[in-house]
């Protein structure tokens, strides 16, 4: 069995100080579960920072002023060593969502008083007891829509809440077979090494080797979620495929899994350039754009079931020259960013 229920335990304490404690007193809390010189990726306008009061400043402070109560609904939670540096590190993953009621502006986005679901997945790499690397990707696009922002089209796919696994077994809180998650892993690591040489195309003689039939793929917002092989080619490949056109796959900070739940992040994970039409946004031109990515997976048996996919778009269209953050604080009427 692997054992990684001392990282586990330290990241779900994290957790149970974090997430009720108020916005002045997120570094503090930070600190006490971090190095130093923590390092923290976050998704854009959050970016890199160093150390907890830094985090907090940009990330923790103002998102917990915007969403009270705070709470945090977690889905999936597994633990393991990275593949990309021959299984040295230790990792543990948490996805859900992070939910308040969105009573004050954040990021000049005007607060609508409801109940909000701000999408999260996160990774913290584990040395010594202290967590020394943090990677938090949150669908920020996902608040805008939820809020009534229309600052991009329609999606391609399914605009959603996005659910936990079909299954209901995505917190892993205890140790599983080692073997299971190389099984995973090894999986998760052939199809995308299938992609990556096809340049990013996908057929559905490629998803039948590696996808069952009723995949699910629950895409960000501004993409979307699809259901089967046919709609996912329809509603995300075909339009993502023909608006950009893949450059470089610069490969992954992180590969790792446990269990039957498994996935990737990059920071960025390739490059891409526009074609035109991306998202309905950017247009066609020489510009050249990195995508920060996500990847998060369940098999079933020996083909893959679910995908939740988390994409660092604000990041990826501002490099083409579409600036969401200003577009929609012009269309809310500049509400005061938090």
């Amino acid at each position: 069995m692997s054992d990684f229920q001392a990282s586990k335990a330290l990241v779900l304490d994290l957790h149970r100080a974090l997430d009720p404690a108020p916005a002045e007193a997120a570094a503090d809390v930070l600190a006490r579960y971090t190095t130093g010189d923590w390092h923290f990726r976050g998704m854009h306008p959050f970016n890199e920072q160093t150390g907890p009061e830094a985090a907090a400043r940009v990330f923790w402070e103002p998102c917990k002023r915007a969403f009270t109560p705070f709470q945090r609904r977690q889905n999936i939670f597994f633990a393991g060593r990275n593949f990309m540096d021959g299984y040295r590190t230790e990792w543990v993953c948490s996805m859900g969502h992070l939910l308040g009621l969105f009573d004050s502006p954040w990021l000049g986005i005007r607060p609508t008083r409801k109940m909000s679901f701000l999408r999260y997945a996160e990774f913290h790499r584990i040395e010594e007891g202290r967590i020394a690397e943090t990677a938090l990707f949150v669908d920020v696009m996902s608040v805008m829509h939820q809020a009534g922002l229309r600052v991009f089209p329609e999606s391609t796919g399914a605009t959603v809440i996005t659910p936990g696994p079909q299954t209901q077994d995505g917190l892993l809180f205890d140790a599983h077979p080692e073997e299971e998650g190389r099984t995973t892993m090894a999986l998760i690591q052939r199809m995308i090494d299938r992609l990556v040489a096809t340049g990013v195309r996908t057929l559905k003689s490629d998803l039948e080797l590696d996808w069952h039939d009723d995949m699910l793929w629950w895409g960000p917002a501004g993409i979307g979620a699809a259901y089967t092989h046919e709609r996912y080619l329809e509603q995300h490949c075909r339009p993502f495929e023909e608006g950009l056109e893949f450059l470089t796959h610069h490969g992954h900070v992180l590969e790792f899994a446990e269990g039957s739940y498994g996935g990737f992040f990059g920071y960025p994970t390739m490059r891409m350039k526009s074609k035109g039409g991306y998202m309905g946004l950017a247009s066609a031109g020489e510009f050249e754009a990195e995508m920060r990515i996500v990847d998060l997976y369940r098999r079933a048996g020996d083909k893959l079931a679910e995908n939740w996919i988390f994409i660092d778009n604000l990041h990826f269209l501002e490099q083409l020259g579409v600036d969401l953050l200003d577009r929609q604080q012009r269309l809310s009427g500049g509400a005061s960013s938090s």
